[in-house]
């Protein structure tokens, strides 16, 4: 595939509209604008900064148009007495609905293997960093599709080290198989895992494509998944020895006296998803239905300049 040519019009946002209509007249197939706001991600906690310049994208796949383009646009901006400038770039082309897979490598999190379903081969895998063999693992094949959950974020990664610790024991202990519920399964990385563990699973999300990617990949992975579409915990009326929600902080909050609900007396609740500034506000609204902190876990995420995003994880029990 032939590389593409970026136009890029750098200009004050109040110029903005107009230079994307002049790229569109120049021939670009398609036009983005990247306008005066930035977003200063804190975790969940976000703020917008202002830039004094927007930056106005549209892509040539002929280079044969450049110089034609370049002509026109440089007339149009004068002619206008506008004061954006004009850069140039060459941008390789690629299939984006599988490029970002390169992003996702096979993962050891505490007991588990997760290996994307398009890697050829499990057995060799080693990605543990001591030496541990993929043999020792539960392997979790997962093709996450539009759906969030790959291992990689570290509030999933809370999770499924959450999971091999408090759920692992009481599975192979237990005569019973535990009852769980995944509130926000996602791609059902979760969902999988605590099935695979000896869990009887059941999961929800509000979102069609979370429902099927769910579906997908517990039926690649020979997991008993029982997977419903819906919002909230009004659709049940089950109460679950185990009970895991990878949620915003927000929604925990919210969803606080139904998640009480849907535990059972001395059932344990894991709770992630939630940015650090904020823990205390969620554990405080989870003791307040009558759940007891057992253990707080925090994990740090990405760098961005120079704040490093922390999440937080709360394993809870519901009390008599």
């Amino acid at each position: 595939m032939a590389d593409w040519i970026q136009l890029r019009l750098v200009a004050p946002p109040e110029e903005a509209d107009v230079c994307a209509q002049l790229l569109l007249d120049a021939g670009c197939s398609g036009v983005q604008i990247d306008d005066c706001a930035v977003l200063f991600d804190q975790s969940e906690d976000a703020t917008i900064i202002s830039k004094p310049e927007a930056f106005i994208i549209g892509y040539l796949t002929d280079v044969s148009q450049l110089e034609p383009a370049q002509k026109l646009l440089n007339e149009a901006l004068q002619q206008g007495h506008l004061t954006a400038r004009l850069e140039t770039d060459t941008v390789p082309t690629q299939d984006w609905s599988t490029s970002w897979r390169e992003n996702f490598p096979p993962l050891h999190i505490g007991s588990f293997l997760i290996v994307p379903s398009w890697e050829e081969s499990v057995a060799e895998t080693d990605t543990s960093g001591d030496g541990q063999s993929a043999d020792a693992d539960i392997v979790i094949q997962l093709d996450p599709g539009l759906a969030f959950g790959t291992g990689q974020h570290p509030t999933t990664r809370l999770c499924l080290e959450l999971l091999s610790q408090y759920l692992a024991p009481v599975a192979s202990q237990s005569r019973n198989s535990p009852a769980l519920l995944d509130v926000g399964c996602g791609s059902g990385i979760l969902s999988i895992a605590a099935a695979k563990l000896g869990a009887t699973v059941t999961a929800s999300d509000l979102d069609a494509f979370c429902v099927q990617a769910t579906h997908d990949n517990a039926l690649a992975n020979q997991a008993a998944v029982q997977v419903v579409q819906a919002a909230g915990l009004d659709w049940t009326t089950t109460q679950f020895d185990f009970v895991l929600a990878n949620l915003m902080s927000a929604l925990l909050i919210t969803l606080a006296p139904a998640l009480s609900r849907v535990t059972r007396d001395d059932g344990t609740l894991i709770v992630s998803g939630i940015s650090e500034p904020r823990a205390l506000e969620v554990e405080a609204a989870l003791q307040a239905v009558g759940f007891n902190t057992l253990e707080r876990r925090d994990l740090d995420g990405e760098q961005r300049g120079d704040f490093t995003e922390r999440w937080s994880a709360f394993v809870m029990q519901k009390a008599k």
